[in-house]
């Protein structure tokens, strides 16, 4: 199982405007849930926002998978996860603002961040989160977009919005250093007067 590649995932991203599309399943997701549950302010369990804000992003995706060929939905485990050309394994996570996934580490969230190591059946997937941050109060979504992690280190974060993967910064060349020649080896006086002296010789 590769390290994913934020190059390569985000080029998958690019195509057929799939970036747009999980923005769209995202953020309509969650103005279906915030509509249609206007009573949650009150819930004594507060994991029941996450339950039912990821059935209403997962019911986008999967329609979204139904239009792309090279979109495939997979079930195991009570989750599902998307196979996005054979080569990237998706998962919907809610998120905190460190863009680690919110759930407690279980066994099961532990192999999906090892990459040492193949799952559900699939060899070689990239593996990486496609995310959601709400605030603290559950009232306004904050980010959404693709995170990598990996063995609980944060190694990049694609953010998306209705245009797709947001172009990511320029990675501006290093500036070119100045010789130091206050460092450089200098002749002593007594040296110079050596070699002259040798010259007139020969």
């Amino acid at each position: 199982m590769p390290i994913p590649l934020e190059d390569h995932v985000r080029q998958i991203l690019l195509e057929n405007k799939r970036g747009a599309k999980f923005h769209y399943a995202i953020s309509e997701g969650w103005k279906a849930f915030n509509e249609g549950y206007p009573q949650r302010h009150i819930w004594r369990r507060k994991s029941s926002s996450r339950h039912i804000v990821w059935e209403e992003i997962v019911k986008r995706l999967i329609n979204i998978a139904a239009d792309d060929n090279e979109i495939q939905v997979i079930e195991h485990r009570d989750t599902i996860s998307l196979v996005v050309e054979h080569e990237v394994l998706f998962r919907v996570k809610h998120a905190d603002t460190s863009l680690l996934t919110a759930n407690y580490p279980t066994g099961v969230a532990k192999e999906f961040d090892d990459h040492s190591v193949d799952l559900y059946g699939f060899k070689g997937l990239q593996r990486v989160r496609l995310c959601y941050v709400p605030d603290q109060f559950q009232t306004n979504l904050l980010w959404s977009g693709v995170a990598a992690t990996n063995n609980g280190n944060f190694l990049w974060k694609i953010e998306l919005d209705g245009f797709g993967a947001i172009a990511a910064p320029e990675r501006l060349p290093l500036p070119e250093t100045t010789a130091n020649t206050s460092k450089l080896a200098k002749l002593k006086p007594g040296s110079q007067n050596a070699r002259k002296k040798d010259d007139e010789a020969g």
